[in-house]
Parts: C-alpha cells; sequence; structure tokens
C-alpha cells in the first residue's frame, strides 16, 4: 500500500498521514498478511499561481483561488503492462518518489510523466484513467 507522507509538522496532512499509517498497518489482507505501508513523500507542497487560478472559468466544481493547495500526491500514479506512470510533480520530491516505488516494486518500469496541467484540474494519472463517461 503506498501513503503519502510529510515528516512537517505543520502541514495539515501530517495528522492525517499519521493515522491512515496506523489504520492501515493493524490491518490485515484477505489473507491475513500484514499490509506492507510504502511511504512517499507529498511534493510541494504547491500552490495555484495567478494565472493557473484566473486561467479557467468558474463552476460549480471548481472555483480556483490563488494560493490555494493543489492536492498533489505521488500515490496517483497508474499501474499498467509492467509499468508505473508517475506523475512529476515538484524537482525536490520527484527522484526520491521514483526511488522508492522502483525499490518497493522492482518488476516495474517507472516512466515519470509531467503533469502540473492535469493536477490544475484536482486529480492526476490514475483519475483521468479510470472512468469512461456512457
Amino acid at each position: 500500500m503506498v501513503l503519502s507522507w510529510t515528516d512537517d509538522p505543520f502541514d495539515p496532512q501530517y495528522s492525517l498521514s499519521r493515522e491512515a499509517f496506523a489504520a492501515l498497518a493493524s490491518q490485515t489482507d484477505a489473507k491475513g498478511r500484514s499490509i506492507e505501508v510504502i511511504k512517499v513523500p507529498l511534493p510541494g507542497p504547491l500552490f495555484y499561481s495567478h494565472e493557473e487560478a484566473n486561467g479557467i472559468e468558474s463552476s460549480d466544481g471548481m472555483n480556483r483561488q490563488e494560493g490555494e493547495r493543489l492536492s498533489a500526491s505521488y500515490a496517483n500514479f497508474l499501474m499498467v503492462n509492467g509499468h508505473i506512470f508517475l506523475p512529476l510533480l515538484d524537482s525536490d520530491f520527484d527522484d526520491i518518489a521514483k526511488e522508492i516505488l522502483a525499490k518497493a516494486l522492482p518488476d516495474y518500469q517507472i516512466v515519470g510523466i509531467p503533469t502540473r496541467e492535469v493536477l490544475l484540474g484536482g486529480g492526476n494519472i490514475h483519475c483521468i484513467t479510470q472512468q469512461i463517461p456512457a
């Protein structure tokens, strides 16, 4: 199980990451095996720029504000055909996330994809590859 993680006690995700880790680490899978929780750092924090916040018309589902935090996560990757398509979000953390996933999933080839434009819509690679509207 991959879990977004921060060591910054001032980050709002700090306590949420710890609660999630405790909940996951105390569970077992369907065969009674302990769940291995792999911590992957959060990028950033990343925020909407002035141009990004004002570059799209507001709607009921999306009202961007300059300085609002983006919901960036390396856990929003896609696994398919022996590959992991990993969002590249922050040059300070991209290589760390790649290294952690490569170690945890050595049979997969990690392919990094710059996805800030996708992130601006509120999700990332995994989100945009799941459902096809009727």
